[in-house]
Formats: structure tokens, C-alpha cells, sequence
């Protein structure tokens, strides 16, 4: 009733947005059971009318009834972004009565300007980043409580633990829509640590306590400040040291302090009073009331040993695998209860483990949230377990890791539910959907590995990886260096047929490119790259040719034309696995090309291209793969292992100019060294990273080996051996491309340091393959630099050093006979 009151009082006729006034006599309610066809808004200024129409968009079409209206009203207030909004409602005629709301709406004031009034311990530019308040924001009480808060924190981080916040707004003369917002700042005394001392340590010298602790004392590198909370978390933090060294009893009775005041601020000495006890020793653990599992597969999971020394972390996580034996295997509503049992004559600690067995949890449902674009099943098919499975621990990281890698959420979390019975739960998986569709405009870097190709390019692409919510990946993307290449590829993918993980995906490509090769216009010609001593233009010997890398300098160098159309298929099937995801893969792909040259003026050294010239030519190929991922996070992994194996016939039919087999095998491994949580967002953390892959080019049976040079193998410098470019010339039919890198994630998903050391080499001429492999062909480099590692930019900038060695003597790289010292590359991360 009240609101039709409030709607009776506010209900007029206007002829504002172009709704009639020449409308028959309407009821007072007559807007009741009537559909919404249009939500306006007028008093706006600093909100704009696309942001409250993408709002509002969801209740377009519903019945106007109590429950629609204070919907509306609570998500227009919960923005904070209004003092008053007034509605009025109007009739629309096309061609049956509809409702339009108009919202008239009396926006809050603008933030004009921010000042720090008071701070000199923290710099201006320190309290904005922490402060969510920004000029020309809305002004908004909520978020200014959490703005003095943010600054209370900073000055607690910097040593100042009675320091004062308040917040105050003024309104400068003649300005009726924006606001001065103060921020008054109370800083008191600083507190800096000048010492930490101990007392009662008898075990342990003091530097080896005080290594432990979070608070650091004022020195050159630290400022000392002093936290409360760190304080209390070191007091545990010593009194873990010792219980896991044996001294269960220990603990830290007092911190006791003193001040030095001085000119900058107030010094502290800290000293911990602590009493150490009595080393003890593991005496074994007891188990009571388990039937399931027995005693003795229960005492397998306890690693420490009667005897010795305890570690009461170490003990504690024997325990934890005992509970999540049980809850691995879906009891997860058992009672476990862990009775100590000190022996204070024979300073020994046992456990007592008394176990209450009950049903196995069964699922009863599976509940997604927060799932507003991407469907349920969808979601539903990563997730490894259906209602009435045995719950499974395994299987619920499984499932996490699954819709990580789907790229679709930025937050997943699991959590149990007790069902309607004993032994039935809900198994609810909370997500947080993050944006699937990139549109990119302007230049960009291409990196390429061909140095034939311009880096630079035009570009415009536009791909969903989750279009319509469906799972499935449509992209279109078109490049253009407008210097000498240009291309265009459409491709999409259906990631699961019959409800099965068994993918399908269709690309086209179109690509023009000016690129440049070798000629052999001097005589002597040679009529076959396979001649012996055959050597192109810009070299007096085959072995000249050899040493200067098979690479001419530019004026031996001749351009041509390439024209390339392809259609692809593909398709793939995954199993989820113990050892990890099994994937199978295959596709055929059917093309041609089309190379133009002027043959009077030039001749190139690659005899297929003097076959080639104006002509089209089939490039016809089949694939299949192969693969073992039991990676973490597939495309930014910090653990797990990576195999892959390819296969590819090229060239099916005798008319085809190129007929070869390739092979490509991959090993990947990682490894976290170390991850120190710095603050609640982030960690310092370390992965090392580990690649081998081999690839081989074969004849097909019974057929001559015919490969142009652009297809043939080589170190191109930027996504093997980074840096040794100038290799690009040296072909090969085999190639051994090895890295280690040591990751440091900088900004979590986003961008990371990289150290590498790269080793690649090329051989195999003439189907040699190893026989005349040997250190000489080894091309190194070291070095680090930057790897954005979110999906959808995936450029690495890095700056290293190479060298190689020559009959066993070390050399640095060298350009036109000039050591190249260190240098920046970029790349394409993968």
C-alpha cells in the first residue's frame, strides 16, 4: 500500500521523451500487470545514461508490480550515487498499454579536488594509492570510511600507531555540484625499532630467533617501524621455532619495552622474556575406532618416527593426512579427535587418535553462482563429479583447475553444504566471470620469427574465447604491416561434440608477403640445393659459405611475392587421467600457394622456387598429437609437467612441389622454489621452468625429400636461442631447441621477470641428421626481461647475450665480424 501511495502522489502526465498527452482517462493503478517497455533517466550529469541503461536493461520487458518497483529503487540507490531519485510513470501506446518510467534523479556531488591535511611521515603521492577516492569521482560516504581506514593502515605499516584519520567535505563558493574532500591527519609520534633482544634463550642464540621475526630493526635497508600486529604474530611465531625443535612447552611470556625518544621520533627496545622448557621426543601415534582404513595403512601416513626429536609441524601435517584419507574417500562428516599424551619422566609426546566413523557424503546437488553470461553446462562439464558420485577432494581441484584454465573466471571458490539427509551435501562452486571477448585496434608487434617479414603491423582483431556463453571460440583477426605483408584469418572452435570433451575447429586464412632468398644469377649454377658444393650469390666457396652462417648480406639478396590461401580442420579428445589430461589431437589443412618473381632479372638459389615462380601450388597437409599435461595452470604454470608429441605428412599428392614428414616431440617441466607471502595480495614467489623439444623433417616412402627453404628448420632468435636472428639462413631438417628460465611473477596473472639460458642447434643437411651434429652447431644465450603472462598478450621483451663455441674456443656472438654485446628481443611467450 505504500507504494502506491508514493506512486499515486508522484503519478503525472508530461510530454517529456515523446510520450502522448492525448490519452484517454486511465485508472489510478492502471500501470499494474502492465510491461515495461522503457526506464529513462533526466538530472544526470556526472552518471552517465549508458551506465544506468546497462543497469536497468534486465527489468525491460518484466510486468510492473510492487516487487519490480523497489527492486529498481534498491539497485539505483545501492550505487551511492544519488541524494534523491523521484519517479513518475507515463502510458505508452504500440499498440497495447505499456509503462515507461522516468527516474529524475538528484546526483551527489562531485570530488573536485583531494587534500592531505597533516601528513609529513607519508607522501601525498603514498596515501592516493591507497585511498579508492579519485577527482571527479562521486562523492561517496562508504567509500571514504574505507579511504580512512586504507591510511590508517599505511601509517601503521610505517611505525605510527596512534596516528588519527577524519574526513571532512567543502563545498568552494559558486560551486554548486563539486566538493574539497579533506582528509585530516593526526600522525602523533613515529615508532622505530632500535633493538630486539632476548632473554631465557639458552637453545637458540638470539640472532637465530631474531631472524625469524616479521619486525626488523632500524637499519641503512629498514626503517623499523613498528606494527602491533606483527608483534603478536612474532610472539607465535618464536614459540613455533621451538616446538618444532622439540620444546613443545615453550612459549614467549611477556615482550616487554622501553623508549628513547630523540629528535625523529620515539626509539623502541623490544625484548622477549621466554620460557624454553624441555625437549621432548615423538613416542607414536594410537588409533581408536577405525574400521575402515587399519592401523596400519593409518600409521603409513606418519612420517615422523618414534624417537625422535619432535617437529610439531611436521606432526601436524601427519595428522592432516589422516583426515584427508577419509576425506579424499568422501567420509567427510567423521569425527577425528586427537588426544596428546605428554610423559613428562620420559620427555616423550604421543597422540591418541580417536576416530568416529559415518556414512559416506554423497552429492546430492552441484550449484553454480555467479555465473551471469556463461552457461550452466558449460561449467558443469569441466566438473568431474555429477549428483549421487562420492564426494572427492581430488576431483573438486580437479574441477578448479579445469575452469581456470577455461579462462573464463577470475575467482572460483568450492564449498560443502550439509543435504537434506545425513549423508547427502551440495557442492556449490562460486565463480567470478572475467571479460572473454578482446577487440584490439592499432599497431602492434607481430613476432614474427622470419626476418623476411616487417615487425611492425596494422591491426584489428576481434576474438570471444566464450561467445554466447557457450564455451566455444570464434575469432577474426587482419594484419597488415603495409610494407610487405598483409592477411586475414577467421577461425572458430567447438570445444565439445555429443557432450563429450571432443573439440572441432575450422579456420581460414588468407596472407600476402613480400619476402626475400637467395640468388644464384653468377655463374657457376647450380641447378639443386643438394649439388654438391653448391653455394648462392655473395660467396667465393661452399665453404665460405658454411662459415658465414648461409647468410648473404643484402645485396645477394632477392625479393619475391607469396600468395597463401588455407582452409583448416581439427579435431581433439582429452581424458582426465592420473598422471594428468590426456589429449589426442589431429587436423587436415588444404591450401596453395603462389610465388612471383621476374625471372629475367633474378634466379633464385632454391630450386623450388625457380619451380615455383607464378604458379599455384598445392600445400596440402595431415596432423596428428599426442600430449600429457599435468600442468597447474596451462598457459602461466608454476608446477606440473608437459609431453607432447606431432606428427605431419606434407604433401599428398605427386604434383605437390613440397612431399615431407615432420616430427616435433616437447618436454616441459616445472617446479616452485619458493613461495613467501609479502602481503594478503601477493607473493614473492619463484618457478623454475624446464623445456627439451626435437624436431625432424623425413622423406615420405618411396619419395624424393622436397621442402622450400622458408619451411625448412632453423634458429630464428626469438622463440629459440633468443637473440642469434642473424642464424635465421641456416637451414637444417633438424632442430634441438632446450631453455631453462627462472619465473618471478611480479603482478599475479599479468607480468613477470624471467631469467634464461637458451641452447639450440641446427643439423640434419642432406638427412644427416646427428652424424655431423657437434658443439660447433650449439647457439647460446642468456639473459632476462619481461613476460606479460595474460593470455590475451602474450609478448615477452627481454635483453640477453650469446655466444657459441668454434673447435671448442669460446666466442661471443658476432655481427659482420663485431662482438655484439647485450641487446633487447622481443617475442611472442608460449
Amino acid at each position: 500500500m505504500r507504494f502506491k501511495v508514493l506512486t499515486a502522489v508522484l503519478l503525472f502526465l508530461a510530454s517529456v521523451f515523446g510520450y502522448s498527452q492525448n490519452t484517454p482517462d486511465l485508472d489510478e493503478y492502471w500501470f499494474y500487470g502492465k510491461p515495461i517497455s522503457d526506464i529513462r533517466f533526466s538530472g544526470n550529469r556526472s552518471v552517465t545514461s549508458s551506465e544506468l541503461d546497462a543497469l536497468m536493461m534486465q527489468f525491460k520487458g518484466r510486468v510492473f508490480d510492487d516487487n519490480v518497483f523497489w527492486e529498481i529503487q534498491g539497485k539505483l540507490y545501492a550505487l551511492e550515487y544519488f541524494d534523491r531519485i523521484e519517479p513518475s510513470v507515463f502510458p505508452v501506446y504500440s499498440p497495447d498499454l505499456e509503462v515507461a518510467l522516468v527516474f529524475n534523479v538528484i546526483e551527489r556531488p562531485t570530488i573536485d579536488r583531494i587534500i592531505f591535511s597533516g601528513n609529513s611521515g607519508v607522501s601525498r603521492r603514498e596515501l592516493n594509492e591507497v585511498i579508492l577516492s579519485r577527482v571527479n569521482d562521486i562523492y561517496n560516504q562508504s567509500k571514504v570510511r574505507l579511504d580512512i581506514e586504507a591510511i590508517i593502515n599505511k601509517y601503521l605499516e610505517k611505525g605510527y600507531p596512534n596516528v588519527s584519520v577524519n574526513a571532512a567535505e567543502t563545498q568552494p563558493s559558486g560551486n554548486d555540484s563539486g566538493i574539497t574532500l579533506v582528509f585530516n591527519i593526526t600522525e602523533h609520534e613515529k615508532i622505530s625499532i632500535s633493538k630486539i633482544e632476548f632473554q631465557g634463550n639458552t637453545r637458540f642464540t638470539s640472532n637465530a630467533l631474531r631472524n625469524q621475526l616479521s619486525l626488523r630493526q632500524k637499519s641503512i635497508i629498514n626503517d623499523g617501524a613498528f606494527q602491533e600486529a606483527k608483534l603478536i604474530a612474532d610472539r607465535e611465531t618464536v614459540a613455533r621455532y621451538y616446538h618444532d625443535r622439540g620444546f613443545i612447552d615453550a612459549y614467549v611470556r611477556d615482550v616487554t619495552r622501553s623508549y628513547e625518544p630523540d629528535s625523529r621520533g620515539t626509539n623502541l627496545i623490544l625484548t622477549f622474556l621466554i620460557e624454553e622448557g624441555t625437549e621432548f621426543r615423538f613416542g607414536g601415534v594410537t588409533f581408536e575406532g577405525n574400521n575402515i582404513f587399519s592401523s596400519e595403512q593409518l600409521e603409513k601416513l606418519i612420517s615422523s618416527r618414534i624417537g625422535d626429536v619432535i617437529n610439531m609441524t611436521r606432526l601436524e601435517m601427519d595428522l592432516q593426512r589422516v583426515a584427508d584419507l577419509y576425506f579424499e574417500n568422501g567420509y567427510i562428516y567423521n569425527s577425528i579427535i586427537r588426544t596428546p599424551n605428554k610423559d613428562n619422566l620420559t620427555n616423550t609426546l604421543s597422540y591418541t587418535v580417536s576416530i568416529i566413523e559415518r556414512s559416506r557424503a554423497y552429492i546430492e546437488n552441484i550449484i553454480i553462482i555467479g555465473n551471469e553470461r556463461t552457461r550452466n553446462n558449460v561449467i558443469m562439464r569441466e566438473i568431474p563429479l555429477e549428483p549421487g558420485d562420492i564426494f572427492s577432494r581430488t576431483k573438486v581441484l580437479e574441477a578448479m583447475r579445469n575452469l581456470y584454465n577455461l579462462q573464463y573466471f577470475s575467482m572460483i571458490i568450492p564449498d560443502t553444504l550439509q543435504g537434506s539427509a545425513e549423508n547427502l551435501m551440495d557442492l556449490v562452486f562460486t565463480l567470478e566471470e572475467q571479460l572473454t571477448t578482446d577487440i584490439q585496434f592499432g599497431i602492434t608487434f607481430s613476432g614474427s620469427a622470419d626476418p623476411d617479414t616487417f615487425p611492425i603491423s596494422g591491426l584489428i582483431q576481434w576474438n570471444d574465447r566464450n561467445i554466447f556463453g557457450s564455451g566455444n571460440q570464434l575469432g577474426i583477426e587482419l594484419n597488415s604491416s603495409v610494407v610487405n605483408s598483409h592477411s586475414l584469418s577467421i577461425n572458430y572452435t567447438h570445444r565439445y561434440i555429443f557432450g563429450i570433451p571432443l573439440s572441432v575447429g575450422f579456420d581460414f586464412s588468407a596472407s600476402f608477403s613480400k619476402r626475400m632468398t637467395a640468388m644464384d644469377n653468377q655463374a657457376p649454377f647450380f641447378n639443386s640445393d643438394n649439388e654438391a658444393g653448391a653455394h648462392p650469390d655473395g660467396f667465393a666457396s661452399y665453404e665460405e659459405y658454411i662459415s658465414g652462417s648461409k647468410t648473404p648480406s643484402n645485396e645477394y639478396l632477392m625479393s619475391y611475392d607469396q600468395w597463401y590461401l588455407s582452409f583448416g580442420i581439427s579435431t581433439g579428445y582429452r581424458w582426465s587421467t592420473l598422471l594428468g589430461i590426456f589429449g589426442i589431437n589431429g587436423g587436415l589443412r588444404v591450401g596453395g600457394v603462389i610465388n612471383q618473381y621476374d625471372q629475367e632479372i633474378y634466379r633464385p638459389f632454391d630450386h623450388q622456387l625457380r619451380k615455383d615462380n607464378n604458379n599455384f601450388n598445392f600445400r596440402n597437409s595431415f596432423w596428428f598429437a599426442l600430449s600429457l599435461d599435468q600442468r597447474d595452470i596451462f598457459y602461466d604454470p608454476s608446477s606440473g609437467y608437459y609431453l607432447y608429441q606431432r606428427f605431419g605428412v606434407n604433401g599428398f599428392f605427386n604434383f605437390e612441389n613440397e612431399k615431407y614428414l615432420r616430427s616435433d616431440s616437447r618436454f616441459q617441466m616445472y617446479f616452485t622454489l619458493w613461495d613467501v607471502e609479502v602481503t594478503e595480495n601477493w607473493s614473492f614467489k619463484g618457478v623454475l621452468a624446464f623445456n627439451a623439444a626435437l624436431s625432424f623433417l623425413f622423406k615420405q616412402p618411396g619419395r624424393d625429400l622436397d621442402i622450400i627453404s622458408s619451411n625448412k628448420l632453423a634458429i630464428d632468435g626469438m622463440f629459440n636461442a633468443r637473440g642469434w636472428n642473424g642464424e635465421y639462413w641456416n637451414k637444417g631438417q633438424l632442430l634441438l631447441d632446450s631453455w631453462i628460465e627462472l619465473r618471478i611473477p611480479l603482478v599475479r596473472g599479468i607480468l613477470a621477470w624471467d631469467f634464461y639460458f637458451d641452447a639450440a642447434g641446427v643439423d640434419g643437411v642432406n638427412g644427416n641428421y646427428f652424424s655431423g651434429f657437434s658443439l660447433n652447431n650449439m647457439r647460446f644465450s642468456f639473459g632476462g626481461g619481461l613476460r606479460f603472462t595474460i593470455p590475451q598478450f602474450p609478448i615477452r621483451i627481454s635483453v640477453g647475450a650469446g655466444f657459441k663455441f668454434v673447435d671448442g674456443a669460446f666466442q661471443w656472438r658476432r655481427e659482420n665480424g663485431n662482438v655484439v654485446g647485450i641487446q633487447m628481443s622481443f617475442a611472442i611467450s608460449y
